[in-house]
């Protein structure tokens, strides 16, 4: 008889092994494949093309597939039906390292609701770092404790310049010229991406165009872009964009617009022949590109003065508190009673090495200067709320010749600057006036426009000039080398008055312009958002719906995106972004904050 080669009980046990062990391996490589997948999603990649289905995976802070569809499980899975997506936008102009600095607003949560995931910061000629501190400071700042978005940093030329010349309107001498190079290279060494300028700014307008030229020119081996807030932006735009160009062609350096506009009713139009001059320029091979903010109102406070100074203000009159009084006030102490008061008032305590060098390194009269007007600024002396000077202007008001003259000068102040029509009622007492300009209100009131604007400059109204014309931002805007940028800050919710532009610059640009008045297309919109800031910044990983590409992406509703911000009430946080990730890190879920901060300092080095 032979024996049986397999037992039932045996060739039972071997089946189900085989079954398993086959189910097993098939599970194993579906199992838990992805991070991250997106899927059922319409996608705009960032090139300008038009939308498509598909699905998308990530794993290891990467976008590693897009498919349709992607097969296997992931950590987390996202429909995305009726959704959109793209790259995470990049916004190429803010001011958001001010308060960034401290840990309350590392989120960014104003931007993060915007659908923004990279921040580039240290504009207008203000470095990225406090003055006291340097590049290195920063980055292992927010890289050890994290931030929301990345950002690059930009060294600022301002910053730069008052730390050799302090404010002096004088060019610099050979050897502090030397001095300013080196700080130029050194933030380019520790990870900057570039130089900034404020050349509308002090100290930045002191500078003569050959001094930026040699500044930039320490940038251009390390592959920086110069940024600059040209030194005009009004009637002499022209000339201030030819010099961007001239230290763009000097230097090799690309040179980068920022918030490029015109302001001034007069002026309006001005932007055709600048847009003429920027595109001869690229055609001859000059990198020059801009971005802008979709706003007609500028300034971070937007909210301005109806009666000019020099007319708030009696002629010759000499008795108003100075930065001079101020700087007597404080010269007798000594430097270190001095630097104990400065204790007492400054944000960055306790002060750090860097920050106790750059106070004993400061001259004794910069010391007193820098002291004092971090105590006392003069500017909580002035206007209508102060009970001195209301009751001087209104004195003047009283006398029938000195009054006329007052209101000539008011009318003639508004209507150079934007006309009646154009100065608009933010936030008044009186909230029926609240989104009219003055003209309108003016005839609610029964009044001469001017009377109208000294009457609600009295009574506290905040208003809004609107120095910029819709048609010029609408002509801006379709050109292909304009890119996006808010000029905005990461306010404290709800404190003081701020732009609209922090809050909702990004999808305003797509509902208002895209969506609404179809200016341009939303793919065009979504292009200037991401793979353009990308390519102006150098970033060779970000800014694409692309394999290999860093996983930052906007997933958001086109059907129902909420722009909540107005100038009565400017903090307000925009709705539509359903889901955020950068870095691969879901920051948004459902439009909440994860509470993560996985945002990166990107440096040209490394990303």
């Amino acid at each position: 008889m032979k024996r049986k080669l397999f037992s039932p009980v045996l060739i039972l046990l071997l089946t189900i092994t085989l079954i398993t062990g086959s189910y097993g391996q098939k599970n194993r490589a579906y199992s838990k494949n992805y991070d991250i997948i997106i899927k059922n999603a319409i996608i705009y990649d960032g090139s300008g093309s038009r939308a498509f289905k598909s699905d998308v995976a990530i794993k290891d802070e990467l976008i590693v597939k897009i498919a349709n569809p992607i097969k296997g499980t992931a950590q987390r899975t996202i429909n995305a039906k009726g959704l959109y997506i793209s790259p995470g936008f990049i916004d190429l102009h803010t001011h958001a390292e001010r308060n960034m600095y401290f840990p309350e607003q590392r989120p960014a949560l104003n931007y993060l609701k915007q659908g923004v995931t990279t921040l580039i910061v240290g504009q207008c000629g203000q470095s990225a770092w406090n003055i006291f501190e340097k590049a290195e400071d920063q980055i292992r700042r927010w890289s050890q404790e994290g931030i929301g978005p990345n950002a690059a940093l930009l060294a600022g030329h301002g910053t730069i310049r008052n730390i050799v010349l302090g404010t002096e309107n004088r060019p610099p001498t050979a050897q502090e010229l030397e001095k300013m190079k080196a700080l130029v290279k050194e933030a380019m060494e520790q990870g900057a991406s570039g130089l900034s300028t404020g050349l509308i700014y002090l100290p930045g307008r002191y500078a003569k165009t050959d001094e930026v030229i040699e500044l930039v020119k320490v940038i251009a081996p390390y592959g920086g872009i110069y940024h600059t807030h040209i030194r005009n932006e009004r009637n002499l735009l022209l000339t201030a964009i030819k010099e961007a160009m001239q230290i763009s062609r000097q230097t090799g350096v690309p040179a980068h617009i920022s918030h490029f506009k015109v302001m001034g009713k007069n002026n309006w139009g001005l932007v055709k022949k600048a847009c003429t001059l920027i595109e001869k320029a690229r055609a001859e091979g000059l990198k020059i590109t801009a971005d802008q903010y979709p706003y007609r109102f500028a300034n971070g406070n937007p909210y301005r003065s109806m009666i000019p100074s020099s007319t708030w203000y009696s002629q010759g009159d000499n008795e108003r508190l100075s930065s001079n009084d101020i700087k007597t006030i404080f010269s007798h102490l000594r430097d270190h009673e001095l630097i104990e008061l400065y204790k007492k008032v400054t944000p960055y305590f306790p002060l750090n090495e860097h920050h106790k060098q750059f106070l004993e390194d400061l001259s004794r009269d910069r010391l007193v200067q820098y002291v004092g007007q971090n105590l006392i600024n003069p500017g909580y002396f002035r206007g209508p709320e102060n009970p001195r000077e209301r009751m001087l202007f209104l004195k003047r008001m009283t006398d029938p010749e000195e009054g006329e003259k007052i209101r000539r000068q008011v009318h003639a102040y508004i209507e150079n600057l934007v006309g009646f029509e154009n100065f608009v009622v933010g936030i008044c007492t009186e909230k029926t006036y609240e989104g009219k300009s003055i003209k309108e209100v003016a005839a609610l009131m029964g009044k001469a426009p001017a009377d109208a604007a000294i009457k609600l400059e009295l009574m506290g109204a905040k208003c809004i000039p609107l120095q910029m014309c819709e048609d010029d931002i609408e002509y801006i805007m379709q050109k292909d080398y304009v890119g996006t940028g808010s000029d905005g800050t990461t306010p404290y919710f709800g404190i003081g008055l701020t732009h609209i532009r922090s809050y909702s610059t990004f999808l305003n640009k797509i509902n208002k312009y895209a969506l609404q008045r179809k200016i341009v297309s939303v793919s065009h919109v979504i292009r200037s958002q991401t793979s353009l800031p990308a390519k102006i910044m150098n970033f060779k990983d970000r800014g694409w719906i692309k394999a290999g590409y860093k996983a930052d992406i906007v997933v958001f509703d086109l059907n129902d995106l909420k722009i909540k911000t107005s100038i009565s009430n400017p903090h307000q946080y925009s709705e539509g972004v359903r889901y955020l990730i950068i870095n691969g890190k879901l920051v948004l879920d459902k439009g909440k904050f994860t509470g993560k901060l996985p945002g990166k300092v990107l440096t040209l080095h490394k990303n």
